[in-house]
This record gives structure tokens, C-alpha cells and sequence, in this order.
């Protein structure tokens, strides 16, 4: 019996990962600006083109640490958790399969081609393994270990801060939104 989690669960829960962990990241930076006191309607306060790619290396970074402890301590993510999946390594959890595993999942990722192809593999892989997991001697299976009410939990406030986020700095980041909504004092955050 193949226990290997589907290729649409593991999309999904990727999808949900980059939304939670964007999330907090949101939530990292409006403390930031809370503590410098970044006024949102300051038209002069936008983010300069150089200082957002640092941001978006640093988010980088920050996602593939990130990965690595959490898949070492806890075998899953947040994404995953929520679509009941973990990580089995064939040789042991190690921190060096964990680093070579989230290393190419990263590049996979954040240059999209390849995580097309990477995906398109696994979906025609009858272990449904992408390339970060056939180079890591992994797979993701439909089971979980951990309560999967604390990855939907995590999964929510993170996205629910990137909304949060994008609303109140959208003008900030240079970034216009209109949604069209009247403004009631429920959208007051």
C-alpha cells in the first residue's frame, strides 16, 4: 500500500507554508515599523527597489532556516500538518539531509520553473518524490505524528497577519489595492 501523500496535498501544502510563513514574516516587520514609528500614510516613507530585494534575500534565507528546524525537529511544516503529511528520510533525520533537502527545495521554489518541472516528475513518480526528495533520499507521506489542530491553528495566524500586513502597509510597500469595499470601521486595523 503506497502511504505517500498526493502530488496536490504537497502543492497545496507548499502553498499554505510560503502563505504562513509570509504571514509572520508581515508580523515580524509591523513590529518592527511599530517600534521606528513608520507613519502608513507618509507618502515619503516607500521602500526603495534595493532595500525590498534585501528584504526578499533575507525572507529567503529566513524560510530555508526555517525549513531546515522545522522539518529536523518536528518532520513536517506547517502546510503539511494542515494536509496531515511528513517527511521520511530513508537514512535518518540528520541536519545534513535536512540542509541538502530544504537547500533545493528553496531553489525549486523561488525560481518557479524548476518546481514546475519538479512537480510535474513527482506527479508521474509512482513515490510521488520531487527532486529535493529523490537528492535528499526523502519522501512525504499522508500520515503525521503531530496534532494536525496546531498546524491549521499556525496555518490561520499566518495568514491572517499577511492580510493584515498587506492592508495596513500596502501604501508603504508601494503597492496600491482597491478592493472596492466602503469603509466601515470593521477594516480599521
Amino acid at each position: 500500500m503506497n502511504t505517500n501523500a498526493s502530488i496536490s496535498d504537497r502543492a497545496f501544502a507548499v502553498l499554505l507554508d510560503l502563505l504562513t510563513f509570509f504571514g509572520f514574516a508581515g508580523g515580524v516587520c509591523m513590529m518592527i515599523f511599530s517600534v521606528n514609528e513608520i507613519n502608513t500614510e507618509v507618502s515619503e516613507a516607500l521602500v526603495s527597489r534595493n532595500t525590498l530585494i534585501k528584504i526578499c534575500i533575507a525572507l529567503v534565507i529566513a524560510y530555508f532556516v526555517l525549513d531546515i528546524l522545522l522539518t529536523r525537529i518536528f518532520a513536517t511544516t506547517p502546510g503539511k500538518l494542515c494536509m496531515n503529511c511528513d517527511v521520511d528520510f530513508h537514512r535518518g533525520n540528520s541536519i545534513l539531509h535536512n540542509i541538502i533537502r530544504s537547500f533545493f527545495k528553496v531553489i525549486c521554489l523561488f525560481t518557479v520553473i524548476p518546481a514546475i518541472f519538479s512537480y510535474l516528475s513527482a506527479s508521474a513518480d509512482y513515490d510521488t518524490r520531487t527532486y529535493h526528495d529523490r537528492i535528499a533520499k526523502s519522501n512525504v507521506t499522508n500520515t503525521t505524528r503531530t496534532p494536525r489542530a496546531l498546524g491549521v491553528i499556525t496555518v490561520l495566524v499566518g495568514i491572517a497577519l499577511l492580510v493584515v500586513f498587506i492592508y495596513k502597509y500596502h501604501s508603504v510597500l508601494g503597492v496600491t489595492i482597491d478592493l472596492g469595499l466602503p469603509h466601515y470601521k470593521i477594516f480599521d486595523v
